[in-house]
Parts: C-alpha cells; structure tokens; sequence
C-alpha cells in the first residue's frame, strides 16, 4: 500500500518534488539508499534495495530522473513470478531518460512479474505506466499534484490518495524550508481515517477493518506497515535533495543523503 506524491511543475523553484511513503511486511529487510550504478551517460543511479528481491521501489539519477513503483492490489494470494517489480526500477532509472524508460517498458514481457504501477519523470515530463498480465499502458501526466497508491491514479478504492492530493495542492508552491517539513508530517500521519471502503470480496485475504487501516497514509498494523519514507526534490538537470527515513516517519528523522550523487 505504498504512498507516491509527485509535485510536478507547480513549485516556483523546485521543477519536481516527491514524498513517497513504502509500505511492506516488517520482515522483508531492506537497505537504505545506496550507488546503484549509472546511467549511460554516465549519471549516478542511487535507490534503496531489497534484500530479498535484489530490486528496489524508488530511485533518482544524478541527472534529475526518479522512478517509483508501487504494487497494484489483489484480493487473492499471488502467484510467484519470474522476476520481481523491484527490477523494474533500477532498470529504468539505468535507461536516464523518461524517453529512453519508455522504450524499456515496450520490451517488458507482460505478466513476467506481478502487476504494477510505475511513475517517473523528470523536471520536463511525468508519465505513469500500468502493467498488467494482458499488457502495459502508459499515460502522460500533466503539471500538477499527482497520488499513486495500489492502484490506478484516481480509482476510487484508494481514498488515501485523494486526502494526500487535497492536502499537498494548497501547500505546493510554499518554500521548501516550509513545504518539506509539511510533506514530512503528512508522510507521518498514521491516523485511520473514518472512511467508507468498498467491502472486500468473499475471497479475500483481507477483511474491511485491515482494508480501512491501510487506508492511512503512515500504516501501522503488526505484521506489515510503513517502513521507510523518501523525499526528492528534482531540479531542471539534477537531483537537488534527497532525504530518507530508515523507519516510520513519525519515528525515525529524515536523513540528508544528497551526497551519494556528487
């Protein structure tokens, strides 16, 4: 139940900003952001990796490109697949422009991993793409305040999208000295909202009351929740910041790790 928040062209000063939220099952570990390897002209690929996978959910080049993925749900225990989504990341980071990530993701074969949603850009274009076992869709995304959580942007069984939206839109053109703490809080904000969820169906591994929980923006349940969190904030041809919780962010600080680009 990843959370994915992309600020794009609204910013007087900072073309991109994203404040993403990952969520998974406390015993799958992971490391923090680390060199990754580099693009082919040779920018610096820095993303977090997944112990058990070897992929990773969200990265940033050197040159001003990030690509995020989040899970799209199911109601059933998944099969195992192939690959894992988290290659699907650092592959694309590699490719180092939003250009060169879309002809990679015209030669993924479908169904090879389990169902996605990936977003990336740069400081000039924003796309989202949805792979699924009958294919892939990509659509461009326009300037504004974008919220990609499990499912599709807009679907209506994702109301946590839709509050993250309507409370980053009116902040969005404040300083970063303002707007980063506030996009901290929000990443931090582990109240269960009082909303309506569809009812979950018969064969689900989930009930309403586990449904309703995840709809919070920082998770918490006692098996799986929010295990780190990331912010970047994207320049015309450069990654300008990048800090990383190692934990919940309402627990743990955001720690500067810019460095690992220069």
């Amino acid at each position: 139940m990843c959370t994915i928040v992309v600020v794009h062209r609204v910013h007087p000063t900072i073309p991109v900003i994203v404040a993403a939220n990952r969520d998974e099952f406390y015993a799958r570990e992971a490391a923090p952001p680390e060199l990754r390897g580099h693009t082919a002209r040779g920018a610096r690929v820095v993303a977090g990796r997944d112990l058990r996978g070897g992929g990773t959910w969200l990265g940033a080049t050197g040159s001003g490109v990030f690509a995020a993925i989040t899970n799209q749900r199911m109601w059933e225990m998944p099969p195992p697949r192939a690959r894992s989504r988290g290659a699907i990341v650092g592959e694309a980071l590699e490719a180092g422009s939003p250009a060169a990530i879309d002809r990679y993701l015209e030669g993924l074969e479908p169904g090879r991993t389990l169902p996605f949603n990936l977003i990336y850009g740069d400081a000039e274009r924003l796309c989202v793409a949805y792979g699924r076992d009958d294919g892939l869709e990509r659509l461009e995304l326009g300037h504004g305040v974008h919220v990609l959580a499990n499912d599709r942007i807009g679907s209506p069984h994702m109301p946590k999208a839709e509050r993250a939206q309507a409370q980053v839109a009116p902040i969005a053109r404040e300083p970063w000295e303002d707007l980063r703490p506030a996009l901290q809080s929000l990443l931090g904000d582990d109240r269960v909202p009082d909303v309506s969820v569809p009812e979950p169906p018969a064969h689900s591994r989930f009930d309403g009351e586990l449904v309703r929980r995840l709809q919070a923006i920082c998770i918490r349940t006692p098996d799986y929740g929010t295990v780190s969190a990331t912010l970047l904030a994207l320049g015309e041809d450069e990654t300008l910041e990048h800090r990383y919780a190692d934990g919940p962010p309402g627990d743990v600080p955001f720690d500067d790790v810019t460095r690992l680009y220069r």
